[in-house]
Order: C-alpha cells, then structure tokens, then sequence
C-alpha cells in the first residue's frame, strides 16, 4: 500500500506542520512505508492530486488529508466506490463534524493510529451528480452555516463560537422555506419547514446532533424536516435538537417530520441555497439516493463507530 499525507500550508509551513511532517516521516520509517508528502497549493488542488495519483497507480493508496468537513467531502468526490482507495482526515476545521460519529475522537490527530487504522466501507449520500458524506442543510441550518462563514472573518471570533452567533443571527431574520418533499411510497409534505438535515452521519454545526439516529453503515438516510414555527419554539426546542433528544420529546416531535428511507426527492419553487457538509451550493430540485458502503474512510486504532440513538432511548448522551 502507498501512503499519501496531504497538509495545508496556509500556515506558512508552522511549528505545528513541521512538527507533523518529522511524526510522519518517522512512523513510515518505523514501518518501512512506500509514502509521500503534499503540500496543496490551492483550492482544489487536493482532488487534482488524489485523481492524478489513482491515475497513475493501480495499487491500493491511502490518503489521509488535514481538514475539515469540506475536505472529506471534497476526496470523497473524487473516487466514490473505488475499492483501491481509502480516506481518512486529521481534523482541522471549525465544526469537525464528521469525527463525532466515532469515539476517542482525539486519536485522529495521532499519525501511528492513522497509520494502524483499519480502512470502514462507509455509506454515502448521492445528491444529484455529487456526494456527501456527513450532511445535508436546507433553510435555518444553512443560512447559519453562510452567517458563521461571515462571521469567522471578524477579529476575536472564534470557529466555534461564529456558529452560536450565526445562530443568534439568523433568528432575528425572516426564516421559513417552502419544500416539497416526496417519497417513493407516494407520501408528499409540501408546506414550508423551519429547516430540514438529511443526515448520513449525526452531527452538523459543531456538535449539534441534528441526526441522531443516523448511521454511516445502515444504508439509510435519515432525514429530519421541522415545520415552520415561531421564534419563541424554536427557542424552547433548540436544545432537544442540539442535543439529539428530540425523538423522545413528545412536545418537539409534533412539529418535527423523522423518516428513514433509501431515496427520496426534494423540490423547490425557486434555486435555494443547500449545504453539503460545510459547502453552499445552488439547486431547484435534488434527487438523493443512498450508495451502500461506497467509501472506504480510515479509522484510526483505537477509534469505533458510535452506534446510533433510536426513539426508544432515554435520550442519554455518550
């Protein structure tokens, strides 16, 4: 197996990635490991590497790239299905979402357990000609995700904090967007909803666990649509669904519309503004299918797969 360790340099070469690269290039050393270095040089460069090294090579490649949500999403993009490759992240973003779907979440920033890891076939979302690997956002989510972009530009602003203060944000401003949401056993919700996730893993905005009975090899998507409501319920069901309790809350799950389903289709009157992991893109109707264990995600020694909160559990937290 060849090895791939794709960094950022925005940092200038730091302390940190130099400190990085000597723990990379001891362990490989240890193991006696065919392996390379990359240091990205814009945007999009990691996915032009990743789809030159498959090119040229036939044999099984591990990539493990330092990054966020958008990362991952952007190397699963390239090679959905490929059964020659695997993927893993050293997490680096703001929200680090897609991680919390396993324990010790802390060992994905070890590079010996990045090394020792065991490659997962994991699920992927298919939403219309792209993938997505964690979540999907529609409505209030993804007008805060745009809002906490904004938002980490300003000085003292921290990337955990710009999401609360996007949240905060975006409920003074008008929200509620009309879907139409159709399913293949011919049930159709056409109304305007608050927000709607669909989620492949759990979790979305640093830790809210918007899906929480979602999970990354169960060969469904798990989708939650909350109905239009007022500021004042949002406020008091905002914590049920950070918390991923709200299957267990009676009040919350009269205005929360919970299904799990292989495919489904969504429709809107006019493009709206979508996120898919972290990433805004643009679209007036998108068909979402699952792809059954299509990507081979590393995950490092030591680490499992949470197992998923169903509408049974007393809504305790790991």
């Amino acid at each position: 197996m060849i090895f791939h360790f794709i960094l950022n340099p925005k940092s200038g070469r730091s302390p940190q990635q130099k400190k990085m690269e000597r723990e990379i290039k001891e362990a490989c050393a240890k193991r006696q490991l065919s392996y390379h270095i990359y240091y990205t040089t814009c945007a999009g460069d990691a996915t032009n590497y990743v789809n030159e090294m498959i090119r040229i090579s036939q044999e099984r490649q591990r990539f493990i790239c330092v990054g966020g949500d958008g990362t991952i999403n952007e190397i699963a993009n390239t090679a959905p299905c490929n059964p020659n490759v695997e993927f893993g992240v050293i997490p680096s973003g703001s929200g680090n979402d897609f991680v919390r779907n396993f324990t010790k979440t802390e060992l994905f920033s070890k590079i010996e357990a990045q090394i020792d890891g065991k490659a997962e076939a994991i699920d992927l979302i298919k939403c219309n000609d792209s993938y997505c690997v964690n979540m999907i956002n529609i409505g209030f989510d993804c007008a805060v995700v745009k809002e906490a972009a904004r938002l980490k530009k300003l000085k003292l602003v921290t990337p955990g904090l710009s999401y609360i203060m996007g949240v905060v944000v975006t409920l003074f401003k008008p929200f509620g967007t009309q879907m139409k949401i159709i399913f293949d056993d011919g049930e159709v919700l056409d109304k305007k909803f608050t927000l709607t996730a669909i989620g492949n893993g759990r979790f979305c905005g640093g830790g809210f666990m918007a899906a929480p009975a979602a999970f990354l090899q169960d060969g469904l998507l798990d989708i939650c649509a909350i109905d239009k409501i007022s500021r004042f319920t949002f406020i008091k069901l905002v914590k049920s669904y950070k918390d991923g309790t709200y299957l267990q809350n009676e009040k919350a799950m009269k205005i929360i519309r919970h299904r799990q389903v292989s495919h489904f289709r969504m429709e809107f009157p006019e493009p709206l503004p979508v996120c898919n992991d972290g990433e805004i893109i643009g679209a007036k109707s998108i068909d979402f299918t699952v792809i059954p264990k299509a990507f081979n995600f590393v995950v490092p020694k030591g680490c499992e797969l949470r197992f998923p909160y169903t509408k049974n559990d007393n809504g305790a937290t790991e």
